[in-house]
């Protein structure tokens, strides 16, 4: 299913290396999530307007095993409609957000960096409804504005 909100980029354009939508990490619940390779500290930016409804800044542990999925930083944002959208692998200390601030489609909220299961720097961005289990949720594929070249 895909989103109902058409969300844009999370990042500035000119940052992106490239862009991964099939992954180990994208599989079961997951599948939708994007990744986008951006090198470290990049800004990340709110896709949509909304209310922050969790904030985790305080890991630097990082590494190549599932195990580390525990150590993520993420900011999640909740959007018109029930959708959420949650941003993963953000710097330690980098949050510029917290619980019940309403943010602005394009306003920064964090940084890039080395926290939770990755391989390399990148952005994951995810999208789910809200349920009344938030360990029930299953991923939306994330329906993209594309950034203008003006």
């Amino acid at each position: 299913m895909k989103t109902s909100l058409t969300y844009s980029l999370p990042i500035p354009p000119d940052t992106l290396t490239s862009v991964v939508r099939d992954s180990i990490s994208h599989q079961g619940v997951y599948r939708g999530s994007i990744d986008f390779a951006v090198p470290l500290t990049t800004p990340v930016l709110a896709a949509a307007d909304g209310v922050v409804t969790r904030v985790r800044d305080d890991s630097d542990r990082h590494g190549q095993d599932p195990i580390f999925g525990q150590d993520v930083n993420y900011i999640t944002i909740e959007h018109k409609n029930n959708e959420l959208s949650e941003y993963l692998h953000l710097a330690l200390g980098s949050a510029k957000v917290k619980v019940g601030q309403k943010v602005r489609q394009g306003q920064q909220i964090a940084e890039t960096g080395l926290s939770g299961w990755l391989y390399a720097p990148h952005l994951h961005l995810m999208v789910y409804q809200k349920t009344k289990n938030p360990q029930d949720f299953q991923c939306l594929e994330i329906q993209l504005r594309q950034p203008s070249n003006s």
